[in-house]
């Protein structure tokens, strides 16, 4: 008894952790437990089993701890048995997942390169080539609205004098006339606007390629060309942002991607400037942003062509081209009609500050001669 209350005693100790004291629960040799079994009389045994159960306590411990660091650096890594010449393989690193224009770009980029069996660099400019197709007809559209619209701009903008300087009933008269030529002629305000839908697309193929160079996506280092072999450096060269650059400024000269617009000359030198200075802008780009770029600039240029030869022009069924002298006086009195809104603008706001102005101060006199009127009739009292 003496000895069983020393163990006990002993163990109480042991158990013992700040203030809170746990029940007793002995490890035995063969992982079997004791607690709530009456305890061994030899107290050497049930030490020696303490010790071992602590031991292996210990060594379990540290084994786990160490794991643990083991396993959070891998949580760190992207591991997937998929390969980038298969379907789902940007999906399982983490891309290509959800509806948006980033994500239809990822999802088209590697529909082209797992079934074209294309490398990575051929496969952006594959795609971009194939959406800049499917817009084309739209660009068609503009264009030929654009030629419309230039010839019957006199008419418009006497009409939109007439509309200035009329009463209500002749505003009237002068939009519904507006919408008739317009009509007549088959030229509609939307159509000016339809190749605004490839900026979302141009967004989305900035932010897919962006993403997929910083991942990396696997042989997006190794599957460039020439001297960007590896898509997610940058171009040491700076070739790509030239070739884009230069593009740009050919088009501008051109007469635009619809190849039926004259820009002035002070927007000509604008549309020369910053072409350039974009090269400094892009150059820390990854050269798979900056392909993208290139190639949609190369296009643009060999659209301007097409679209600014008649008879290509003919066989889309398009209006002969304007020329260069139709745009430049459509240009000038584009200028002409926005410089007048401009100064319309200017002359409204001007009218209105005076006539709130003339209405302050017959404010300010009414209040100073009650003030004088008040003075007047007040009678002080002794």
């Amino acid at each position: 008894m003496l000895r069983l209350g020393i163990i006990s005693r002993s163990l109480r100790t042991t158990m013992i952790k700040g203030n809170t004291i746990s029940r007793p629960i002995i490890l035995n040799t063969t992982g079997g437990f004791n607690g709530g079994r009456r305890f061994n009389s030899n107290t050497s045994n049930t030490l020696n089993t303490l010790n071992t159960s602590s031991t292996s306590n210990t060594n379990e411990i540290s084994d786990r701890l160490t794991s643990f660091v083991e396993n959070s650096d891998l949580n760190n890594t992207i591991t997937t048995n998929l390969h980038s010449n298969q379907l789902g393989y940007l999906d399982s690193i983490g891309l290509a997942q959800g509806w948006g224009p980033t994500s239809i770009i990822e999802k088209l980029l590697e529909l082209t390169h797992v079934y074209s069996d294309l490398p990575w660099w051929t496969s952006i400019i594959v795609l971009t080539l194939g959406i800049r197709v499917l817009l084309f007809p739209l660009y068609v559209k503009s264009s030929s609205n654009a030629t419309r619209m230039s010839k019957v701009k006199p008419q418009l903008d006497l009409l939109m004098k007439e509309i200035k300087n009329g009463d209500v009933q002749d505003q009237m008269r002068g939009m519904e006339k507006r919408r008739k030529i317009m009509k007549q002629n088959n030229i509609s305000t939307l159509a000016t606007l339809a190749p605004m839908v490839q900026l979302p697309l141009a967004y989305g193929f900035f932010q897919a390629l962006r993403k997929m160079s910083n991942y990396p996506v696997e042989g997006f280092t190794n599957q460039g060309y020439a001297w960007f072999q590896d898509l997610t450096a940058v171009d040491p060269y700076l070739g790509l942002q030239t070739i884009a650059a230069l593009s740009i400024i050919a088009v501008v000269r051109i007469g635009g991607e619809t190849g039926q617009h004259a820009f002035a000359k002070s927007m000509k030198t604008v549309m020369t400037i910053v072409p350039l200075v974009s090269i400094l802008i892009t150059k820390n780009f990854s050269a798979a942003i900056v392909l993208y770029f290139a190639v949609n600039s190369i296009f643009s240029l060999f659209q301007s062509f097409i679209l600014k030869n008649n008879f290509c022009r003919k066989l889309l069924k398009m209006p002969p081209k304007l020329t260069q002298q139709q745009l430049e006086n459509s240009n000038q009195n584009a200028n002409q009609s926005l410089k007048e809104t401009f100064n319309s603008f200017i002359e409204t706001n001007r009218e209105k500050a005076i006539e709130k102005t003339k209405q302050a101060n017959k404010k300010l006199e009414v209040k100073h001669q009650r003030k004088l009127t008040n003075q007047n009739t007040y009678i002080k009292r002794h």
